[in-house]
């Protein structure tokens, strides 16, 4: 699911400058604006449509179609993989990963182009993130850990 926004060219053309000068693209200079807002205090520190609770010894995910719990313990070592999904492709941190959180959970995380799928042990359903709002999930999830 995406949003689109509808802009008047100006402002359009003003958004692609401010991103070519910080060196950065438009939806990373968005997530900027939105993660300096929770900051503020301006708006909470949660993504809409994503559910993420501690749950007894458990973190439990809940998104449209999705739904998936980590131990409490582990919940720092899936916001890493979130926040870090390169993490993916170092053999080591791999193997770490598939025989500890995946192990206990059965659930994934998979690199995508332009983010994450996160894969439901109970349904296989998958739930597509940006890096940035998977960046945004993973603080929720450590909070909840903590």
């Amino acid at each position: 699911m995406s949003f689109m926004l509808k802009l008047p060219d100006e402002r359009g053309e003003q958004l692609r400058q401010i991103a070519a000068a910080k060196n950065t693209t438009i939806p990373d200079l968005i997530g900027a604006l939105v993660r300096a807002e929770i900051e503020a205090g301006t708006i909470p520190a949660t993504v809409p449509g994503i559910d993420v609770a501690k749950d007894g010894e458990t973190i439990t995910i809940k998104a449209k179609g999705f739904e998936a719990s980590v131990p409490m313990n582990e919940g720092p070592t899936l916001a890493d993989l979130m926040k870090n999904p390169g993490a993916l492709s170092d053999p080591d941190r791999k193997l770490r990963w598939i025989e500890g959180l995946a192990a206990l959970s059965g659930i994934k995380v998979k690199r995508t182009g332009k983010g994450v799928k996160l894969v439901s042990p109970f349904t296989g359903e998958e739930y597509p993130l940006s890096f940035g709002v998977a960046a945004d999930v993973a603080d929720q999830i450590e909070r909840a850990a903590q």
